[in-house]
C-alpha cells in the first residue's frame, strides 16, 4: 500500500517481525498548517451524495509532518509528510478525496487516526527491510520517506498532490520517486491517464512524447523513439497542459534523476486524443 513495491526491491535479509520490540522508537508529530481556498461550481457528486445538491466547499490543507527513527540493532529513519483536508466532513466530495489520499499514502487499513497509520507504516517497512537480530544487523542508516504537497490549478477547479518518494537500503544510492494524483473538485473524480497511450490516436501521443523528450534531453536519454516513448504513470495537471514525469532509470541513468517534459493542451489535442480535463467539465 505504500508503493515501496514500485522501486523494485525486497529485504536485504530475513525480517523478524515484532511489535517495536527492541526498537527503540522515537516518534514525534509535528503539524504546520497553510490554508488553501478554492473555489468550483457545484455539479454531481460522489455516490455517497450524487442524488442530492451540495453546496461546493472549500477546502482547508493542513500538511502534517512525522518522523520515527532508531540507532539499534538496525538504524533506520521513516519521515512523512501529510496533506490532510481539515474540513473534509463538510463535503461528501471532500471526503472522498481526503479518504482516498489517505488509503494512497498509508494504505486501504488507513484510520481517522494519523499518528496511528504512520506507526503502522514504520511496523510494517521495519519488518519489510530492518533486521531485529543484532548478529543480522547492518550499519548503514536504513530509509524511507514520502513526502507530499497539494496545490490547485485550473482556477481552482483541480486540486494535484504530489507525493515524493525515497528509499535507500544500502548500497552506493538510494532511489527517488514522484507520484500525482489529481482530483476534480466539483465531483471528485481522479483523473487517469493511461488512455492517452491507447486508442487511435496513441501513435501521436507517442509521436509527440518522443520529440519533447529528445529535445529536452537528447543524448542522456537511453534512446526514446515513437515507437518506444510512453505514457509514464507520474500526470500532473498543469494550467496550460500535462507535465509527465519518468523516474530514474525509466528512460534516463540514474545520474539524470526524474525526466520531466510538458505538453500543452493545443499539442495534445492535435493528436485527436480528448482532454477529459477540459471536455468533461
Amino acid at each position: 500500500p505504500l508503493r515501496y513495491e514500485f522501486f523494485g526491491l525486497r529485504s536485504p535479509q530475513k525480517a523478524y517481525r515484532s511489535r517495536k520490540k527492541g526498537m527503540n522508537m522515537n516518534i514525534k508529530l509535528r503539524s504546520m498548517k497553510r490554508i488553501v481556498m478554492m473555489s468550483a461550481v457545484a455539479a454531481a457528486l460522489l455516490a455517497a451524495g450524487c442524488d442530492r445538491g451540495e453546496k461546493t466547499v472549500a477546502p482547508s490543507i493542513e500538511t502534517v509532518e512525522f518522523s520515527a527513527e532508531a540507532a539499534e540493532p538496525s538504524p533506520y529513519t521513516v519521515t512523512a509528510a501529510y496533506c490532510r483536508i481539515t474540513n473534509a466532513d463538510d463535503s461528501t466530495v471532500l471526503t472522498a478525496i481526503e479518504r482516498a489520499n489517505r488509503e494512497r499514502i498509508f494504505g486501504a487499513e488507513a484510520t481517522a487516526d494519523l499518528q496511528a497509520d504512520f506507526d503502522a507504516m514504520v511496523e510494517r517497512l521495519a519488518g519489510e527491510y530492518v533486521c531485529c537480530d543484532e548478529e543480522l544487523s547492518h550499519s548503514f542508516t536504513y530509509q524511507f520517506s514520502a513526502l507530499q504537497n497539494c496545490e490547485t490549478t485550473r482556477g481552482g477547479t483541480i486540486l494535484c498532490y504530489q507525493t515524493s518518494y525515497y528509499i535507500y537500503t544500502g548500497g552506493a544510492h538510494g532511489l527517488g520517486s514522484v507520484e500525482y494524483d489529481c482530483y476534480d473538485l466539483t465531483t471528485g473524480q481522479r483523473y487517469e491517464f493511461g488512455y492517452l497511450g491507447e486508442d487511435e490516436w496513441a501513435p501521436a501521443v507517442r509521436q509527440l512524447i518522443s520529440e519533447r523528450l529528445n529535445a529536452e534531453y537528447g543524448e542522456e536519454l537511453f534512446g526514446t523513439t515513437p515507437e518506444t516513448a510512453y505514457m509514464p504513470s507520474a500526470v500532473r495537471i498543469t494550467d496550460t497542459g500535462l507535465l509527465l514525469e519518468y523516474q530514474p532509470y525509466e528512460v534516463a541513468p540514474y545520474c539524470v534523476g526524474i525526466v520531466g517534459i510538458e505538453l500543452t493542451d493545443d499539442q495534445i489535442a492535435a493528436t485527436g486524443a480528448p482532454l477529459i480535463w477540459i471536455d468533461e467539465k
